[in-house]
C-alpha cells in the first residue's frame, strides 16, 4: 500500500521548476493571426494521484509502441505539406509556419500554468516502465499536448479553406494528436484538452 505522505508528494510533482530560455521567448511572442483579447479554456488535469491518471498510465503501458508512426507525425508542418501536395492544393509555407508558431504561445502558456509531469515521471513513482520514445519535441510539461493542439488546429484551418477535403485534413490532425499517445509521451487527457484548446484557438483566429 502506498503511504499517504507519498501520495501527497506525488500530487506536488511537476514536470520541472518552470519555463526558461526559448520557452519564455515563445510565451512573449507577438500575435498577428489571433485576436489580441482572448480567454483560454481553464480545465484542470486529473491529479497525479488520481485513479484517472493511474488508469491512463496503465493504458499507455499496455499500448504497443510504433516508432515509425510516431516519428512520421512528429513533423506537423511536413505531413500537412505532403497532404496538400498529394491533393494538388497550394502549399504556402509562411501560412502554416505562422499558424504553428503563434499557436505555440498559447500552448506553452497553458503547459506551464498546469506544469503536469510527463507520463514516464508518474510511471516511475509506481515502479513502471512505459517503454516509450523520447524526441526533442517532448521537452515541455505534458498538459495539453502541443501536437494535439497543432494537429487539430491545422486540420480545422485547412478544412475551412478547402471544405471538399475536410475529412482528409481532420484525419491527419487526429493522426498527429494520437501519435503522442502511441509514443507514450502524453496521457489521453492531454490529447482531449488539446482538442479543447484547438477549438478555442480556431475561434480566435482573425477571419
Amino acid at each position: 500500500m502506498i503511504k499517504l505522505k507519498n501520495l501527497l508528494a506525488l500530487n506536488e510533482m511537476t514536470y520541472n521548476s518552470g519555463p526558461e530560455g526559448r520557452h519564455i521567448e515563445r510565451m512573449m511572442q507577438p500575435l498577428t493571426l489571433f485576436v489580441k483579447e482572448y480567454t483560454l479554456p481553464n480545465q484542470l488535469p486529473p491529479e497525479n494521484s488520481s485513479h484517472t491518471t493511474l488508469d491512463e498510465i496503465k493504458y499507455l503501458a499496455d499500448l504497443e509502441l510504433d516508432e515509425e508512426y510516431v516519428k512520421k507525425y512528429d513533423k506537423v508542418k511536413k505531413v500537412f505539406k505532403e497532404l496538400l501536395e498529394e491533393l494538388g492544393l497550394p502549399y504556402v509555407e509562411e501560412e502554416l509556419k505562422s499558424l504553428l508558431n503563434e499557436s505555440g504561445k498559447f500552448i506553452i502558456d497553458l503547459k506551464y500554468k498546469y506544469n503536469r509531469p510527463r507520463p514516464q515521471q508518474i510511471a516511475e513513482f509506481y515502479g513502471m516502465d512505459l517503454g516509450g520514445i523520447e524526441l526533442d519535441s517532448m521537452k515541455t510539461p505534458s498538459y495539453p499536448s502541443g501536437h494535439a493542439v497543432q494537429g487539430y488546429l491545422a486540420g480545422m484551418f485547412y478544412s475551412r479553406k478547402y471544405p471538399k477535403h475536410a475529412k482528409q485534413f481532420n484525419i491527419l490532425g487526429e493522426h498527429v494528436a494520437h501519435s503522442r499517445i502511441v509514443a507514450k509521451a502524453h496521457y489521453p487527457s492531454d490529447k482531449q484538452f488539446g482538442r479543447v484548446l484547438a477549438e478555442r484557438l480556431f475561434f480566435m483566429l482573425n477571419k
